[in-house]
């Protein structure tokens, strides 16, 4: 009897089944490698939106920390100690509030930047602050604007919140206002964030826009406490807020304070390229940049200069009177001594530095340059970005009505007059070309800039 041939299907079978499995598990890849790639910002042909990174990031299981979505506001605010609201704009950090109802993305400057009379008794829309904040037409407004990069194409109108609080357990935001740009933090925004609880209690003293009802503002200690100043005729340091707008792009970072949103970046060659707050390393030194100009770039050290390689130099303003110029004591050192330490001495060129008086009927920093002297080196003053770092540090600030008072930043960063003869630290600033060149770094104090000379060989 003829046995039966068996057809042996097995091996097809499997083959076609290995061949389905490859096939479902190559389309199921391919669709996650491009979901993961749209949601991550890697096509290099997509945009990346701040706001929808940021939203990425919000609190679904905890109300109390994070970033918290409020349904009646329609608006996303960080609260708690949250470490990845990092943002890095124009040479500064800044730390993101949250976003409002408008879909822009409200920020806060992560550290105090300049030291001003206030002038919070005519009201916070007309004070002196709102004045250096904001670019109003008016003379030497708008300092901080100014130094941004591109900021009408970046930041957007802030809101504001603008109840007058008197009861700090009924901290409420019943009044908004839209009429600035750039503001400071109110007592509303510190008690959203967490208060002492939160973010921004970082261990530095800074103060708030909110006033009373005697016009006195609010401001936060160094333990996170909140307090009020009894009188306005004393100069605090400045916070700024800005909004970025809706349209801002991510281009690069994930938030974190080592990796911060970057959302602006351009070709750096020359100096006059450069932006407020970046770093530049000059004669082994660190310096600030403190004002980009149409022909110069001013800068100030970071340190006090030293004496030896333990001591400070500590020196004072000297002279007959408090009106810096180049003969005076701290002038002449700074003008002669100190200039012949720069290697690129022949980049330093002269520049005028602020010397008017202010009286006790007029705190408007505007008044400072009503009078100014020419030198190459001198000192920063009221109302210049970055006075308020240091500690113990001479400035150009005279006293007011008196003739042999002038002003230092003290030990706690804000002013203290002593007088012409008393011996404090300096920390020089001066101006530079804006043609030299950039021979490498990115501007950070990790990778500062350093610089060169126009065509050089």
């Amino acid at each position: 009897m003829k046995k039966k041939k068996v057809l042996k299907i097995t091996p097809i079978l499997i083959t076609l089944n290995i061949l389905v499995l490859f096939a479902i598990a190559g389309f199921y890849t391919a669709r996650l490698i491009k979901y993961y790639l749209k949601e991550n910002g890697d096509n290099e042909d997509s945009t990346v939106l701040l706001s929808d990174e940021i939203i990425k990031k919000r609190s679904y299981l905890d109300q109390t920390k994070g970033l918290v979505y409020d349904e009646s506001k329609k608006t996303y605010t960080y609260k708690g100690k949250v470490e990845d609201n990092y943002i890095y704009y124009s040479g500064m950090t800044y730390r993101i509030l949250g976003i409002n109802e408008d879909g822009n993305i409200k920020a806060v400057n992560e550290n105090n930047v300049t030291l001003l009379y206030p002038g919070f008794d005519k009201g916070y829309k007309d004070s002196y602050v709102i004045k250096w904040l904001n670019d109003n037409k008016g003379n030497n407004s708008g300092i901080y604007k100014k130094s941004l990069s591109d900021p009408n194409n970046v930041i957007d109108l802030s809101t504001y919140c603008s109840d007058q609080i008197d009861d700090v357990s009924n901290i409420t935001c019943n009044s908004k206002t839209k009429d600035y740009e750039i503001t400071m933090l109110s007592l509303y925004d510190y008690k959203e964030s967490g208060g002492k609880d939160g973010f921004l209690n970082n261990g530095t003293e800074f103060n708030l826009g909110t006033l009373n009802k005697e016009k006195l503002n609010y401001y936060v200690t160094k333990t996170g406490e909140t307090a009020i100043h009894q009188k306005n005729s004393i100069p605090i340091t400045i916070k700024p807020v800005v909004t970025f707008s809706k349209d801002v792009e991510v281009l690069d970072g994930n938030g974190k304070k080592d990796n911060p949103y970057i959302v602006e970046k351009h070709e750096v060659n020359q100096l006059i390229d450069v932006n407020v707050g970046n770093y530049i390393k000059i004669s082994n030194n660190m310096y600030k940049v403190v004002d980009v100009l149409r022909d110069k770039v001013k800068v100030v050290s970071t340190d006090v200069l030293m004496k030896d390689k333990n001591n400070k130099l500590l020196i004072s303003f000297g002279g007959d009177d408090n009106k810096y110029t180049s003969s005076n004591t701290v002038g002449k050192y700074l003008n002669n001594d100190f200039l012949d330490t720069i290697d690129i001495k022949k980049g330093v060129i002269d520049s005028f530095f602020n010397v008017g008086l202010l009286s006790l009927d007029d705190y408007d920093y505007t008044s400072l340059s009503k009078e100014t002297t020419i030198a190459k080196v001198g000192m920063l003053t009221m109302g210049e970005m970055f006075v308020n770092e240091g500690s113990n540090v001479l400035t150009t600030l005279r006293g007011i009505e008196e003739d042999n008072l002038i002003n230092v930043v003290n030990e706690n960063g804000i002013f203290y007059a002593d007088k012409i003869d008393s011996e404090y630290n300096v920390k020089p600033a001066f101006c530079l070309r804006y043609d030299l060149t950039i021979k490498k770094g990115n501007g950070t104090i990790q990778s500062p800039y350093e610089l060169g000379v126009k065509n050089e060989k």
